[in-house]
This record gives C-alpha cells, structure tokens and sequence, in this order.
C-alpha cells in the first residue's frame, strides 16, 4: 500500500497515485554487459533465470549475422557476468537451410526446463507463410531439442508474435506450456491458442479464441487484433490478452482499441467469453520513427504473499492528460473479472516530451513487480532513449521512484536496418535467401524482457551504443530507492481547518519503496521560516519516522517543503532522499466583503441593476465570488433565486428584468482550497413605475419639481412630435390609465400653483 504520515485529515482533495512529478532516482545504473559478439544487429529479446540454479540465465533474440533473421541463443552460468552467444543451428530449422527465423520467444517451468518457440518462415514476395516452431532443453540450455510443431498451416497462412506461457504452479495442470498469436491470411485476421501437456513435444489441435469481427455498417470482416500474451493465473487458469478493435455495433463500423481477455478455467481446454479490459491507443511511434504499440505485457502473482493471485498487466497509452505515450499498469484481484484504474509506471514530469515504451513485467518468488522500460528523459532533445526499471511491492498500488538500467543512451539513428559491410558467413550448405533482398529489421523490435529469482533479476534490451543495434544486459539486486512521493502533489495549495485540535498540516504520502513490513521512512518538513527547500538547520525543520506524532511546529499560512528517505528495517541499507515538494499551507479564509450597491434598503427603478461590492482579499491568492439574489430572505438555492458562480470581479450586471419586488442578496468568497466567507445580506426594493418622488417629472430630471421642460415633453408626446417619454409613469399624473389631455391639465395647474402635489396612486 501506499504510504502515508497523517499528521492531519485536512479538507483536501489528494492527487491520484497517477500524480506526475519527476522523481528519478539518483542511484546509478548496474554495469552494463553486452551479450552478442557479432557486429551485424540484434533486437527482440527475452530473458529467463533459471528457478533451481540462479547462476544460470538463457536469454535468446533476432539475430542478422547471416544477414537476415535468425535466433541468437544466449548462455551464461556466473549469474550474467559473462556470455556465450549462438544460433539455433541451421539444420534444426523446420525449412533446413532455407529459412528465417523471427520473434523468438522463452518460458522456463518450475524445474529448471526451457521453452523456446519461433517463427520459421520462407519468404514469397509479399505473402510468406511461417510455421511456429518450438525448442526445449532439459539441460538448463546446455542442447536443445526441436523444432515441435503444432498444427501445421497448409502453406497459405502467416503466424505472428507467437508468445509462450508455461504453468509453474504446481497444480494440476504444472508443466502445461501455452502459446497464443495472431493468424493472418485467412481473410482478417484472428487470435489463436495451443497447449501441449508434454513439454513441447505434441500439441492439441489450435483454437480461434479471437475470431474475425463484424460491425452492421462494415460489409467486411475486421481484424481481431495482435500481440496475444498467455498468463497462467494462480490456480491454474489460463489468461490469454491481446490488443484488438472492438468493434460498436451502428451502421458508421467505429470502435476504438481495446484490451481484450479470456480465460480458461480448465487448463486450456475451453475459454470463456471475450471481455473488454481497458481501452488503449494501440499503435504510436516514438523518436526516430520507432514504432510502438499498446501490447499487454503481465504476470501472476504465486508467492502465497498477500497479493497472491493478482494480475498484472502493464501497457504503453497515451493516457487522458494527451502528450506522448506513458507505461501504465492495471491490476486484478478476483482473476480479471474486474480491474483496477490504471497508475503510470514511469515518473518522469514530461508528458509533452517524452515516450515511454516497450515495457516488459515480471513478478519474483516474493510478489515484488518488477518492471522495465524504454524512456527518452535523459536526452534533453528527447530523441534517444534508455532502459529504466520500476518495482511494486505493494501489489501494484504504487510503484517506486524509476531507476535508470542502461549507463549510455541509444540513438534510434544508430538502430541500422541493414546489417551494413560486415563480412557474412554462411553455413555451408544453406541456401540463404536474404542475400538476394534489402534486410529489414525494423526499429529496435517490439520486445524486450526482464526475470528475477527473488531479489536477483536480470534484463536484456537492444542497444546502440556501439553503432548497431546490439543485445545488452544487466544484473542487480532489488535496491532501496528514494520514495516517490505522491501527495500533495506539488505546489498545490491545503487547506487548513482550524479545530479543538489547533491548525492540522496534509497527510503526506509516497510509494512503498521497500518490501512491506521490512520499511522505515524518514521524513523531513520546513516550517515558512528560512528558505524553502532548506532542510540542514534543525531549528527550521521537523524530522521524524513515519507514524510517530510529529514534533509541533507553528503551521502558519505559507509555503511547506518535505522530503522523504528509506530506510531498510534493520537498519543496514537505506536511500538517498527523495526530492523535495512544496505545499502552500492555506490557514484564513478569505475577508468579508461589503455590499455597496443597491444599498441596504434603497428603493430602485432600474430593473437590471449592477449589483457591486467591495473586493475580498486572501492569503493564498485569487478568489472567486458567488452571487446569491432572491425575493426569499432565506436566499435558497433553487430556481426562484439567481445564482452567479465563479465571478472574477466584484460587481455583476444583472441580464434580465426583475419582477417590482423587495430582493435579498449576499455573496459568498471562496478560495483555491475551499476556505469560503460569507457577506451580510442587503434588501432592496424594485419598482415597476419610474416614480422617484417628485409627480409630473415627466423627463425624469433630477428636479425636485416639476417644471417647464417636463410641460414641453409632455405636449410635444400628445401632439405626437415625440414617441416615447422617458418615465411614462410620471406623465399619468392623475392614474387614470391613458396619458391624455387630462394629465396635461394636471400639470399645468401643478406648475401655476393652483394645485398642490396631486396624489397619484401608482406612485408610492
């Protein structure tokens, strides 16, 4: 779980875990090894220890050395120092000495027995046909045996990303080996599923568990999509995911990309119902025209820890933020029925900029997630790219600060797609038909992988340093990182609420950043004395281990940096500190405002008033202002009382005519943190008639009296000279109704005296 120190529970709305600021450890990256020893390139690799001898690692890769694809098969026995590198040799191929070979691909069972599955394929201009073939040693890599074919295609079809599974559960189905891929050529293509109860030697007939789609306004088959990864579950049961269309189902054939996902429950044999897992971008390109995709890529939890059982599946999305592409993760407790929101792997703060990509994930013996990247963030031109790593140990809730693998960035420009002017050897007697065609290799593959036997682990990536791309490794043991924090997130404004407690500072949280129940955590924080982001004079801050009472500080509004260091239980490893953050502690509410106009108990004839009031200041910055009119004095929110959110400024000029009433209103202040003032409430009166108290103002000067301007307007409007009288009101001065020759006669004895003011009823 997330970690947490709560000095308080404020009024505050916390980041998601999804927070993005960047975090990058300061650790630096284990050596580097490169494991091909040819000069031509190399890319799409995989990676496993083997369980029962640690020392031994296989990894296996495309590889160009005769000039086109072929398999490199890597052995080492010191636990990944050193390395024996070769092909799978020529006369195993399953076209002997004719064909390429592609999209390697490597399990290991629980007994220490590797799986190797391939394509073998003869080029045939635009329509090649492949054969997935499978490769096993019970040697620990020493030989291999193979090529085991199952259901072998007639020659029209075209096997793709053929990845491999095995079940290591010790359960009744341990031992089974799983494959799933996408068939092409077949009219649209479709997602397809074998398993083999013999290690690898015969196999059952293949299944379509991803059939064509359809759409009523497509006319046409869709296809069902690419990248399918098998997973064993917990139990037994065998998850199978892909990325693929999911087709609606109108008349326009629109969808959008999808992970997709069954599940078999008895070990293969029959599948559920297609389900939609979370929704992807699907196919993007990173720097230097490198394509990338939405492939899931996961693990089982199988430790027995307190994520057993758990699913994780991580992916490369351009998320909801936009940008560039980020590696999320999603996970499952209750075997893929439901799935938890996605949560960025990656930490760097550079959405805009950088590409993160290629992941690949794995779980140990222990439940720590253990996860590996491509990311662009150490280039400031965001062009080349490294490996970084991230790790999990509370069950896919956080992930920790990123941790950078490779020590040399790569540049796409130096992923060759030729093999280039090296000399070739061809084995002899293989007729090799890539020497008569232009190689292609594509940008750095669409793979990479990564193992671990408890705290060990080991990756394998294609690397340029040296000019090509090349296969390169590293071995490191799980390290203690700097936390990541999390929340606040930075720079963001608290509110502070004053209780019987005094002034309350925000919880503060970061990822678990070592395994759970063996974790200490430091934590620092200034007060806003001194400098921010000064930590060193104890007088200006607070240190303390998380979940003891802090030591009280003066929590004053103003800024707040803190930072956090890990510590192993034992004391014997700990963590640089992690980077500092800020928060702007918000402890007063905004001032009162006062109500100018209308004033209190004025009485007005403009029916659509400017209501103004006088500004309200506030510690933390800007504020917003909220209107509240209504003829109840209660001023309820509903629709007989106008309400006008998020003013900017203290006035509002009213839109629309008020009815002749007595009106109510106040404003209320809010600030960025939810601090909220209230102004008195002011009545005033409107009226319908444009009397001011003085009868006979037909021009509505400002006279006190009626006078001989007031008797012109009025002739001139009877004799129709004029067509509108700017008080109409005042002109009916006896309140007959109609302004006629009467009102005139009132008037004229109002302004030769003979009158006193007359009473005019409308006219209060």
């Amino acid at each position: 779980m997330r970690q947490t120190v709560q000095w308080i529970l404020v009024c505050l709305s916390l980041l998601l875990i999804t927070g993005r600021t960047e975090a990058t450890s300061l650790l630096p990256p284990p050596p580097n090894i490169r494991i091909t020893t040819i000069p031509q390139l190399n890319n799409e690799e995989q990676v496993f220890i083997c369980p029962t001898d640690s020392n031994i690692i296989i990894a296996n890769w495309r590889d160009f050395r005769l000039g086109y694809r072929q398999i490199g098969i890597g052995r080492s026995t010191d636990g990944g120092l050193t390395w024996v590198d070769s092909l799978i040799d020529v006369g195993m191929q399953y076209f002997n000495f004719s064909a390429w070979q592609s999209d390697p691909t490597l399990a290991v069972d629980r007994l220490g027995n590797f799986y190797m599955s391939v394509l073998d394929f003869l080029p045939a201009g635009g329509l090649s046909s492949s054969v997935i073939s499978f490769y096993r040693s019970l040697d620990k890599g020493v030989s291999w045996e193979g090529p085991y074919i199952p259901d072998p295609p007639p020659g029209t079809t075209f096997e793709d990303k053929q990845f491999i599974t095995v079940d290591r559960t010790g359960g009744a189905h341990d031992g089974n080996l799983y494959c799933a891929w996408a068939r092409f050529y077949e009219g649209p293509n479709r997602i397809m599923f074998v398993r083999s109860t013999d290690g690898g030697v015969t196999f059952d007939d293949s299944v379509t568990i991803g059939p064509v789609q359809g759409s009523t306004g497509c006319g046409f088959g869709y296809d069902a999509g690419q990248f399918a990864i098998p997973i064993v579950g917990a139990n037994g049961e065998v998850h199978v995911f892909w990325m693929g269309t999911s087709l609606d189902s109108g008349l326009n054939c629109t969808g959008s990309t999808q992970i997709k996902h069954r599940v078999s429950l008895d070990g293969g044999l029959s599948f559920g119902p297609e389900k939609k897992v979370h929704a992807v971008t699907g196919y993007m390109m990173a720097a230097g025209s490198v394509n990338t995709y939405s492939m899931p890529v996961g693990d089982v939890d199988i430790s027995g820890g307190p994520y057993h059982g758990n699913l994780y599946l991580a992916f490369s999305t351009i998320g909801p933020e936009g940008g560039l592409s980020d590696v999320d993760l999603i996970r499952s407790s209750d075997g893929g029925a439901t799935w938890s929101d996605r949560i960025r792997i990656n930490d760097d703060d550079s959405t805009e900029l950088n590409s993160n990509f290629h992941p690949w994930l794995i779980v140990n013996e222990d439940g720590a997630i253990i996860s590996v990247f491509y990311d662009e963030r150490y280039d400031p031109n965001h062009y080349s790219f490294d490996l970084i790593a991230a790790y999990s140990f509370d069950g896919g809730q956080t992930f920790t600060s990123n941790h950078r693998i490779s020590s040399v960035s790569s540049s796409p420009s130096n992923a060759r797609e030729v093999p280039g002017t090296e000399p070739i050897v061809i084995p002899a007697g293989m007729d090799h038909p890539a020497l008569a065609m232009s190689p292609m290799a594509g940008k750095l593959g669409e793979y990479i992988g990564v193992t671990a036997f408890h705290d060990k682990i080991n990756a394998v990536w294609t690397d340029t340093r040296d000019g090509n791309q090349e296969i390169y490794t590293a071995n490191w043991y799980v390290p203690v990182l700097e936390p990541r924090l999390l929340a606040p997130s930075d720079s963001l404004h608290l509110k502070a609420d004053s209780t019987s407690y005094g002034l309350l500072p925000p919880e503060l949280v970061w990822s678990t950043s070592w395994k759970e129940g063996e974790d200490l955590y430091l934590i620092e924080i200034t007060p806003p004395v001194g400098d921010i982001d000064t930590f060193a004079s104890s007088t200006n801050s607070f240190s303390g281990w998380a979940g003891e009472p802090p030591v009280p500080v003066s929590y004053v509004s103003g800024w707040y940096s803190w930072r956090v260091r890990t510590l192993k239980s034992d004391l014997s490893d700990s963590s640089e500190w992690s980077t500092s953050w800020t928060f702007y502690l918000d402890t007063e509410p905004p001032s009162q405002p006062s109500l100018l106009s209308p004033a209190n108990g004025a009485v007005i004839t403009d029916l659509t008033p400017l209501m103004d009031w006088t500004n309200s200041t506030d510690v933390g910055g800007a504020v917003l202002y909220d209107l509240y009119l209504s003829t109840d004095p209660g001023l309820p929110a509903g629709p007989s009382t106008i309400v006008q959110s998020g003013l900017t400024t203290s006035e509002y000029q009213i839109t629309s005519n008020l009815a002749a009433d007595t009106f109510y209103w106040k404003i209320v202040v809010s600030d960025n943190v939810g601090w909220t003032t209230v102004s008195a409430v002011n009545q005033f009166r409107t009226s319908a008639s444009c009397c001011i108290g003085v009868t006979g103002n037909v021009n509505k000067s400002s006279a006190e009296t009626p006078d001989l301007s007031d008797l012109s307007l009025l002739i001139a409007y009877l004799t129709n000279a004029v067509g509108v009288l700017p008080c109409p009101a005042e002109a009916n001065i006896n309140g007959a109704g109609a302004i006629d020759i009467t009102d005139l006669s009132w008037l004229i004895a109002r302004l030769t005296s003979l009158i006193d003011p007359p009473t005019l009823p409308n006219c209060p």
